[in-house]
């Protein structure tokens, strides 16, 4: 269950770690406590990503560390002359709650985006979220903050077979751009051209993977958001997007996919598009 925080107490958590960097609690004293600032930021080092998992149990004890991660915004941004304030959650988990500021009130992000996080953790947030639970999350201040998206953040291809291959059927023209091999999923690019004079049809729920013997569905992904390959084309209209299949073994070599198109034009027989591919 996503873990909303009232903004309220995280614009000033995350204000006031961010004015702790250039200002002290006495005036008089701001030159004799600058090494100290300097030997401290000298200290702080970059979190490995088992470092990183840690640290969700106890960010107290890494207050001041530098953090590198990709997290999805699952609440709309706050703003205010100071910045951006975001919920999300880190390596798509969303028992991972993480609080980010920028010192960017104008930033270009939304809720559902997923970002690419670099910055320092600079407090640890105690309170209650919307429904009356209590949540403990690290406050980062970031340095940068890079729209990405799920394959490069979450589900990166371990290995990628270009294909770029056509076949046309009665102006039903199907290619398949590449197929990327994941941990999670396989992901198939799909494109489908219309340059026949009538309107044509694609269910991507029809779509085939065989292999060794065996025949793999579409899985839907919906934590990815995938572009979607539109089911109805119009005479010269052009679509593409992206269908995801389980995970491959690691040592299959070959295997086949297997898709479906019809037309309104009921005269025209369609075959099968079959394309064998090779690792």
């Amino acid at each position: 269950m996503k873990k909303y925080i009232s903004f309220l107490i995280l614009i000033s958590v995350l204000v006031l770690a961010a004015c702790g960097e250039t200002s002290s609690t006495d005036g008089n004293k701001g030159d004799k406590n600058e090494p100290m600032k300097k030997e401290k930021a000298a200290e702080a080092k970059l979190l490995t990503n088992e470092e990183f998992e840690k640290m969700f149990s106890d960010p107290k004890k890494y207050k001041g560390s530098e953090v590198d991660f990709y997290a999805k915004i699952f609440v709309e941004p706050e703003r205010d002359s100071d910045g951006t304030y975001l919920q999300a959650y880190a390596n798509n988990n969303d028992e991972r709650n993480i609080i980010i500021m920028i010192k960017d009130p104008d930033i270009d992000v939304a809720a559902e985006d997923v970002i690419h996080v670099k910055g320092i953790i600079k407090d640890v947030f105690k309170g209650e979220n919307a429904f009356g639970g209590q949540i403990t999350a690290p406050a980062v201040l970031a340095d940068t903050i890079e729209k990405s998206d799920y394959q490069t953040a979450f589900s990166p291809a371990k290995e990628t077979i270009d294909v770029n291959e056509e076949q046309n059927q009665h102006g039903y023209k199907l290619v398949v751009e590449k197929v990327e091999l994941a941990d999670q999923e396989t992901r198939v690019y799909v494109k489908v051209l219309n340059e026949s004079e009538d309107k044509i049809s694609f269910y991507s729920f029809n779509t085939k993977l065989v292999a060794n013997g065996k025949q793999y569905e579409e899985e839907m992904n919906y934590d990815a958001n995938y572009p979607e390959v539109q089911s109805e084309i119009l005479s010269g209209v052009g679509t593409e997007g992206i269908i995801a299949f389980p995970k491959l073994p690691d040592d299959l070599d070959t295997f086949q996919l297997y898709f479906e198109g019809s037309s309104d034009n009921y005269e025209l027989d369609f075959e099968p598009f079959v394309f064998d591919i090779k690792k």
